[in-house]
């Protein structure tokens, strides 16, 4: 039986710790799901915001994210508490995400600029409180599973409740806000209803990780904290070209992720003039997303983390065309080229953080200091650069393509949400063949 399915890997690390860290990981992709794919929408066609206007706000809001990432590294890095060096951060941050979330889909007596300047403040909010969790959250594999095996076994396992977590919300989250909207359509009622439940739950599997989960107090890799100059920041970062491979793979899947969810809804609701398959269609990204997260493991020990990624991009690149040449055939027709790319898509998801832990240890071998916080911080930093540009992208193109909310749409702006939906999609997936070919650890 495959490591991945024991109840004790190689170092020990057991199903229970894998499962009681991964939930954390379900409540943060719940909170994200809700913010990437629906407060687009909500902004344009609940608070009368200009499409323009609502990308922008997520190009400068998603900036000053960004920056705090290695900023929240290097803070995680040099923590050294009873609790733990990164484990704290769970607690701290997760209370500030639950209200911002909640803020952040109430809807108030504004203007519509007064609604802007609202949204900037909660979404400011929210991305700071969500980098105090999400960077020591993950800078904990390092200090969980010390060996390759391990760290696949537990990025897939993380990447199954990521799956989890947003087929969860796909499957509710729009029916819930129609239905506790109490008008048969979507309203802001049933936004700020969804979203109060989403923080209770998403609080909820933050405390399980926290009051579950320890970990390995290692004084010898604490000794190798490191000083931070420019010219160890440079060394670290910069010079180190596998972690910009990664890096830059992050920033193109997220990207693409990004650019998905913003424009699911104006897909189907004005393309294919068929709302109700929008649960359909991410019940399947995230159903097939959870079916890979089974196999994924077992696949990378085989071929190889760089392989198997390769391959599936390309696959995936090929799958976005045939979706985009499939949105006038028959559903089952466009369904199973969405499938491929679900399949196919998951898997620098399920993988990543096991890319970034490898290049954590090389760093430790060749620079002698350990500097996990730093390195996932910087990979998160791209993540985030790549839901700023992709925020940014989705509210441009509409504009530009006479996008007009509630309102039958004209052909350019159809090109529009489809440039959104495909084209840029598949691009992404083909340049992250290119990012990993000059990755050298796998």
């Amino acid at each position: 039986m495959n490591a991945q399915l024991n109840t004790k890997t190689t170092d020990g690390l057991s199903t229970k710790t894998k499962v009681c860290y991964s939930v954390t990981e379900a409540g943060l992709l719940l909170v994200a799901f809700m913010f990437s794919s629906q407060l687009l929408f909500f902004m344009t066609d609940i608070l009368g915001i200009s499409a323009a206007a609502a990308g922008m706000m997520f190009l400068v809001t998603r900036i000053w994210d960004a920056i705090n990432d290695p900023i929240m590294g290097i803070i995680a890095d040099r923590n050294n508490s009873r609790y733990g060096k990164y484990r704290p951060f769970i607690l701290i941050g997760g209370i500030p995400v639950a209200i911002s979330l909640v803020l952040s889909f109430t809807k108030l007596n504004f203007s519509p600029m007064g609604n802007l300047i609202y949204i900037y403040f909660t979404y400011t909010l929210f991305g700071m409180a969500y980098t105090a969790i999400f960077i020591p959250y993950t800078s904990m594999i390092g200090r969980l599973a010390t060996n390759p095996l391990d760290r696949s076994s537990l990025s897939a396992t993380k990447g199954a409740f990521q799956a989890g977590g947003v087929l969860f919300a796909a499957i509710f989250t729009i029916p819930l806000i129609i239905w506790l909207g109490g008008t048969g359509e979507m309203n802001p009622r049933g936004f700020q209803s969804v979203a109060i439940i989403y923080a209770v739950i998403a609080l909820t599997l933050f405390f399980i990780t926290f009051f579950t989960v320890k970990e390995k107090n290692t004084a010898e890799e604490d000794a190798k904290t490191y000083k931070l100059n420019v010219k160890t920041f440079v060394e670290l970062v910069f010079k180190n070209r596998n972690l910009v491979a990664v890096g830059i793979m992050y920033f193109l899947i997220y990207l693409r992720m990004f650019l998905n969810n913003s424009a699911v809804n104006y897909f189907f609701i004005y393309q294919m003039r068929k709302p109700f398959l929008i649960p359909v269609f991410m019940v399947m990204i995230s159903g097939f997303n959870i079916v890979c997260a089974m196999f994924v493991a077992k696949l990378a020990t085989k071929f190889g983390k760089k392989k198997l990624t390769m391959g599936g991009m390309l696959i995936c690149f090929l799958a976005y065309l045939g979706m985009y040449f499939a949105k006038g055939a028959p559903p089952a027709v466009f369904f199973t080229f969405t499938a491929i790319v679900a399949l196919s898509g998951a898997i620098p998801y399920l993988l990543i953080w096991s890319f970034v832990a490898d290049v954590a240890d090389e760093t430790e071998k060749v620079k002698g200091v350990r500097a996990d916080g730093l390195l996932y911080s910087t990979t998160s930093f791209m993540n985030k650069m790549g839901a700023a540009v992709a925020g940014a992208v989705s509210g441009l193109v509409l504009d530009a393509f006479g996008y007009v909310p509630n309102a039958p749409q004209t052909a350019k702006a159809l090109m529009g949400i489809n440039l959104l939906m495909f084209i840029i999609p598949a691009a992404c997936m083909g340049l992250v063949i290119l990012a990993l070919a000059f990755y050298k650890l796998d």
